[in-house]
């Protein structure tokens, strides 16, 4: 077995060691050895994913993803960048994220919410896992996924005009709050990559969202260190 792929345990996760001078479909064929050779070993547990040694754009992550899904019992819940400082800034924010519910009844879901179901309470919901296309999670208060939100996602039910969403990867079908609905800017595939190159500069491509009501708007920011004290700039990179 090569060593294109190394699989080491850390203590929120996986990480995924890549070599960085072989193509990306070499990688693919080394994981798929690597993780059905390790997954009686890896089990069925939900953690979280990094990787180091080479940079992976969305679509090679999500084939890593699909491969890890194939050959393992294994739920992954979010992926990391590998940055220190944004671990590290995720970890503060999901302390304050929920932390910021503990006066109230939250209600928590540990598992993939798959697509055709549909979650519904009056209270915050938190989510231990991904929200499947097709899936829909509706709450009177806020919604945290600790882990991908790519179904539907309303929050505020109740007229909770403070409520929020909140997801580790934030790519939903439908997004609103209450009666507010967030529109996604229509791009051109040349703003859309300029962005891409923007966000990954600053090292916020596939960082965590929050989503709140701003000026009677839906409006998306990412997890930063100033993430409940952000200016509008980091409004205007994301709208």
């Amino acid at each position: 077995m090569d060593n294109n792929v190394i699989i080491k345990g850390y203590k929120d996760g996986i990480l995924l060691v890549l070599n960085p001078d072989v193509t990306f479909e070499e990688i693919l064929k080394s994981l798929t050895e690597r993780i059905r050779h390790s997954a009686k070993f890896l089990g069925n547990a939900t953690m979280s994913l990094k990787f180091e040694g080479r940079e992976l754009d969305t679509d090679e992550q999500k084939e890593i993803l699909r491969v890890i899904s194939e050959n393992s019992d294994l739920e992954i819940i979010c992926v990391i960048d590998g940055n220190e400082t944004n671990e590290e800034i995720l970890r503060q924010t999901m302390n304050q994220v929920i932390g910021s519910l503990s006066t109230r009844t939250a209600q928590f879901y540990q598992g993939v919410v798959r697509s055709g179901r549909r979650l519904e309470t009056e209270n915050s919901i938190i989510i231990v896992g991904n929200v499947e296309k097709g899936a829909e999670i509706v709450s009177g208060g806020s919604i945290i996924v600790i882990g991908a939100l790519l179904g539907s996602a309303v929050a505020g039910t109740n007229s909770n005009r403070e409520a929020f969403v909140f997801a580790a990867q934030m790519k939903p079908e439908k997004l609103a709050i209450g009666r507010f609905e967030y529109e996604k800017p229509v791009l051109t595939e040349k703003e859309t990559k300029k962005e891409n190159k923007l966000l990954r500069k600053m090292n916020l491509l596939n960082c965590s969202m929050i989503a709140e009501i701003v000026d009677e708007v839906v409006r998306l920011r990412p997890v930063t260190e100033d993430t409940f004290g952000a200016d509008e700039d980091l409004y205007e990179l994301i709208d």
